[in-house]
């Protein structure tokens, strides 16, 4: 599933016409919408709201890990024009001056920019991008998926010579729609890695769940085999290892695994 995480409700109107998300009946105190294969959620402004509402969207749609996180919204820059679209390839917490690094797809037709995360609303413009939730949703997503599956798509909304009325709904609605089939593009490629990856991993589970079995191992030793197992299989995959035989002196294959891939 791609779970989008838009601070308003004015940056997400478009998105929510582009895919035919509905309304989901929810207890939280966040507002969801979805489809089969999307979600959306409002955070609200701010990079802690932006976290907040990464967790909430989790538990919402049944805690399944490695779906797919996209940051959406607006953002300001010195010079770029009003309505230009980016894909977020640095985010930098203004604040906290951590630094998150977004994977980027192969072949990736959107422009590119780094993004700087501020606590407030900044009007000092430079080469970076601002706003005001990338970080907050970057840390949070980190936790419940892989860097390759967390991505943050900008639109200018304001620069040194100009800015929108950010409370003018039909306007920021305008200046996003132009970009509708970049956005539409660049969410089916990626939900297109999210299928080889979702099916490649859950292969890999499979395995090792089969190895494991009828072994008598105690909780904490199941924990770390299927971790050492996981990194295994996912290497002798890339590499078309030979598959050892784990039917018999499982403790030394184990050991041997480790040795030889150094963890």
């Amino acid at each position: 599933m791609i779970h989008f995480i838009v601070a308003t409700t004015s940056e997400a109107r478009p998105l929510i016409d582009f895919f035919k998300l509905k309304k989901k009946n929810s207890i939280s105190n966040f507002v969801f919408f979805d489809n089969d294969e999307i979600s959306l959620t409002i955070s609200g402004i701010g990079k802690i709201n932006a976290a907040m509402s990464v967790t909430h969207t989790y538990y919402e749609f049944n805690k399944i890990k490695n779906n797919v996180w996209v940051n959406f919204g607006i953002a300001g820059h010195i010079s770029h024009s009003i309505g230009k679209i980016f894909l977020i390839n640095k985010i930098v917490d203004k604040e906290t001056n951590y630094k998150y690094f977004p994977h980027i797809i192969k072949n990736c037709k959107l422009d590119q920019k780094s993004c700087i995360t501020y606590s407030e609303q900044n009007f000092f413009y430079n080469d970076d991008l601002s706003d005001m939730e990338a970080s907050g949703f970057f840390m949070a997503a980190d936790k419940y998926s892989t860097k390759e599956l967390i991505h943050s798509i900008k639109i200018i909304s304001d620069n040194k010579e100009e800015k929108i009325d950010f409370s003018d709904k039909k306007k920021l609605y305008d200046i996003i729609k132009p970009n509708e089939k970049m956005i539409t593009s660049y969410i089916e490629n990626i939900y297109k890695i999210w299928k080889k990856f979702y099916f490649y991993k859950k292969t890999i589970d499979e395995k090792v769940k089969k190895v494991l079995q009828n072994k008598n191992l105690s909780f904490y030793q199941k924990k770390e085999f299927a971790k050492v197992l996981e990194y295994y299989f996912l290497n002798s995959e890339k590499n078309s290892s030979k598959t050892l035989d784990f039917s018999n002196n499982f403790a030394e294959k184990i050991k041997l695994i480790k040795r030889n891939l150094k963890i």
